[in-house]
């Protein structure tokens, strides 16, 4: 997945997603899939979580207030978050709940046959 990571200049750079590191920014437009976990800086938006909480409601996510904290994966529906990253590789939201399903996997009993 392609994110448009922000430099500290204001260049937009577009990057893969898996080189998104702890404190870069980017810009999310309607219809992108948020890249990463994060925290929204700049802006508001209606986000679909249907993939990962199951509720076919959006929600709305905006800076300075109490819901800015957005899923990677999730897909932003409207207008535009200009989003830090929270999240190094490997550790976001998903990454951890891939792999407590594979460790559950793992620890299964072997079914044995008469």
């Amino acid at each position: 997945m392609r994110a448009q990571k922000i430099a500290d200049d204001g260049t937009i750079t577009e990057v893969d997603s898996s080189e998104l590191v702890k404190g870069d920014k980017v810009l999310v437009r309607a219809g992108d899939t948020i890249p990463n976990d994060g925290d929204v800086i700049k802006g508001s938006g209606s986000v679909d979580e249907s993939a990962i909480t199951g509720e076919s409601a959006p929600v709305i996510r905006e800076s300075g207030g109490d819901f800015t904290s957005v899923t990677g994966g999730t897909t932003l529906l409207s207008d535009e978050l200009l989003i830090e990253i929270t999240a190094n590789p490997g550790e976001s939201f998903l990454d951890r709940m891939i792999t407590l399903v594979e460790g559950r996997q793992d620890k299964r009993r072997p079914t044995s046959s008469p």
